[in-house]
């Protein structure tokens, strides 16, 4: 009975988005007719309503990621400069997800023959491709910097690194509740992992600058920079593997299983 019950929801969900795309297409002949603008604002309004949950967590973390790259250049910390990067290629994900959220509701958006779009697929591409650059930069300066170690202002780098923190703690709370809200699928999936990622990488700089200040170890910086940029190596291999997967007609594996 209770499955009946759910298939009539779902028949009747699937009714009414059926009925939304035929209103925003008489929306759209309504406007062409008399240049009225009313339908389209609460047509805006109905879609800014779906996806504006990666509005604030990919501003959010957008604008910190600018303040900790500056604060690393300024501390001397490649954990802060490895963290900022690692919360840029979280900025690149959340970007995807919502741009993903956008291109679901455009009927005409050319789809791959897996279901996804040939645009969001494009941009993942991007993504991983600048994720081991990221990776490969960072390894080679911790390698230099454990040669040769630089100053780094342990206080600062704390302070710097605790804020990042509590940003990416709202940030992976409000996504936790989305993608439980909503249907997981790739991108929204990535981000959550980006951003679990990152709250990793902003507890290991915050050591970093603990130790730092404390001891005055200045070797632990290049070391746990090593282990921030595993972390990325490793969301970039699943982030390439669930690509080469999806251009390959094969399901990612986070599909076969619900948290």
């Amino acid at each position: 009975m209770q499955t009946d019950h759910k298939n009539h929801i779902h028949h009747e969900s699937h009714n009414h988005a059926h009925d939304h795309t035929e209103h925003h297409h008489e929306c759209h002949e309504h406007e062409a007719a008399s240049h009225e603008p009313d339908c389209h604002e609460a047509h805006t309004h109905e879609e800014n309503g779906a996806y504006s949950h990666f509005a604030i967590p990919f501003f959010l973390i957008f604008a910190f990621a600018i303040v900790e790259a500056f604060g690393g250049f300024w501390t001397g910390s490649l954990a802060l400069l490895s963290d900022a990067g690692h919360m840029f290629s979280d900025v690149a994900a959340l970007g995807l997800a919502w741009f993903g959220a956008v291109l679901a509701r455009k009927p005409n958006a050319k789809k791959h023959a897996s279901g996804i779009t040939v645009a969001e697929l494009n941009v993942s591409i991007i993504n991983a491709i600048t994720m081991v650059i990221l990776v490969t930069w960072v390894i080679v300066e911790a390698i230099a910097r454990y040669k040769a170690p630089q100053a780094v202002k342990g206080m600062e780098v704390m302070v710097i690194a605790a804020i990042g923190l509590v940003v990416n703690l709202i940030v992976a709370k409000q996504l936790h509740q989305q993608a439980h809200s909503h249907a997981e699928n790739l991108n929204s999936r990535a981000a959550f992992l980006h951003v679990l990622g990152d709250l990793l990488g902003s507890v290991t700089a915050i050591v970093a600058g603990l130790v730092i200040y404390l001891t005055g170890w200045l070797l632990i910086d290049p070391i746990l920079s090593l282990f921030i940029s595993v972390l990325l190596g490793g969301l970039t291999f699943n982030l390439i593997r669930d690509i080469w997967r999806t251009i390959h007609l094969k399901q990612p594996k986070s599909h076969h299983h619900h948290h």
